[in-house]
């Protein structure tokens, strides 16, 4: 019996294909991110919180719009122009979407990555810590950015449709051109910031969207509890308040924020702002602070 061998000159070639850089690197993350956060290109069950949410957070925008139509045909749109939500009370109706929403993408984005070791690999690229977290962030925000303006969009053009006047009717509201993205902003600051902080030292996606959602409802009745008992300044603790505080100042609609603990202890809203502020420096130092470690 007797054994061949036989080798091949498979010879060295140069790769020729395009080179990116650290900026098309970080693009390709975002875009991994929005996939992973809407579900795109996996199995159909992915699809069905992320694409229910955002249903539940557009229809009602139509049909804001839609009732618009039916009072104005009545001539009783002045009448009922009170059960007409603006834009202020749209970011109330939302705000609790926006936060399961968060609660489930921020997960998503960053513990596979970390649980099947596909840290290394990034590591392995001409890309830095920050690159990578900026990317993850920044797909979350883009999604939430979205989430939160269409709907806002779809009542601030079906209002300049019905105005009659459209040119008029987007000249006399060209302050809610900063006033919807700020409140957006307040919104992704308050709620992502301690979402990814648990996501990034959970090992399941689902424990950690549970303790989010739990640290948040229990950390609103414990402001309430040692603010009334101990003393007013612990109405700080409940974190999501001071979103809904900033839009209210945004909007100069104080309705919106009537009830919080932090109005009902007569806290200023500039103390909400630095809060804010606050919560997003520190989750982005701590962010980076436990990655270093794994990168």
């Amino acid at each position: 019996m007797t054994s061949e061998g036989a080798i091949f000159d498979l010879d060295y070639r140069r790769y020729e294909g395009e080179r990116t850089g650290r900026t098309k690197i970080r693009w390709a993350i975002v875009r991994d991110g929005v996939r992973k956060v809407l579900g795109l290109r996996r199995k159909a069950r992915r699809k069905i919180l992320p694409w229910g949410l955002i249903i539940l957070a557009v229809l009602p925008a139509i049909a804001v719009v839609g009732f618009q139509v039916f009072t104005q045909g009545l001539g009783a749109d002045e009448l009922l122009e009170d059960l007409i939500p603006g834009h202020a009370d749209y970011f109330g109706l939302t705000f609790q979407l926006t936060f399961l929403f968060v609660a489930l993408s921020a997960p998503e984005l960053l513990i596979p990555d970390r649980v099947g070791n596909v840290l290394t690999v990034y590591a392995s690229r001409p890309l830095t810590l920050a690159d990578y977290l900026i990317a993850r962030v920044g797909a979350l925000l883009m999604v939430v950015l979205a989430f939160t303006l269409i709907p806002q969009i779809v009542i601030y053009l079906g209002g300049a449709v019905l105005s009659g006047d459209i040119v008029r009717h987007l000249t006399d509201n060209l302050d809610l051109l900063w006033k919807i993205p700020a409140g957006s902003l307040a919104v992704f600051a308050t709620q992502a910031g301690i979402a990814f902080i648990i996501s990034a030292f959970a090992r399941r996606r689902g424990i950690a969207a549970g303790i989010y959602i739990a640290f948040t409802i229990i950390s609103g009745g414990v402001a309430f509890g040692l603010a009334e008992a101990v003393n007013r300044w612990f109405a700080i603790i409940d974190l999501q308040a001071h979103a809904i505080i900033l839009i209210g100042e945004i909007f100069s609609d104080s309705d919106l924020s009537e009830g919080t603990a932090l109005v009902e202890n007569n806290i200023s809203p500039w103390v909400s702002l630095i809060a804010v502020v606050v919560i997003a420096v520190v989750s982005g130092g701590l962010l980076y602070r436990r990655y270093r470690r794994l990168m």
